[in-house]
């Protein structure tokens, strides 16, 4: 029996759009089977999409790699989005590889 390392569910639905909550590690793994999904949301019709990250213990490079196609892929479908309660850690890494300059920020 293997154990997630990634947890990705809905928190909020409604007119104003889609509130998402992602915890545990977002790796070179996990990405990848998070991918599909977010992929899948991305293209739903939500205007807004919040992904609230503030359950995240860890992301690589390849767990910014998703969040910036996800955010692409969002904006191609005509939604936007934000992230909320982005761990320290992370902003952290999101500037070293300027990928903080593409996302968008939002308070929780």
């Amino acid at each position: 029996m293997t154990t997630a390392l990634i947890d990705l569910r809905t928190v909020a639905r409604n007119d104003w759009g889609l509130r998402l909550a992602l915890a545990g590690e977002l790796d070179f793994y996990t990405a990848g089977q998070l991918g599909p999904r977010l992929r899948e949301l991305a293209s739903c019709g939500y205007r807004n999409i919040v992904l609230d990250l503030r359950g995240l213990t860890f992301c690589d490079s390849a767990g910014i790699d998703l969040l910036i196609r996800f955010d692409r892929r969002c904006r191609t479908a005509g939604a936007r989005l934000l992230l909320c309660d982005v761990p320290p850690l992370v902003v952290k890494s999101l500037r070293v590889l300027s990928a903080d300059r593409d996302l968008t920020f939002t308070a929780s």
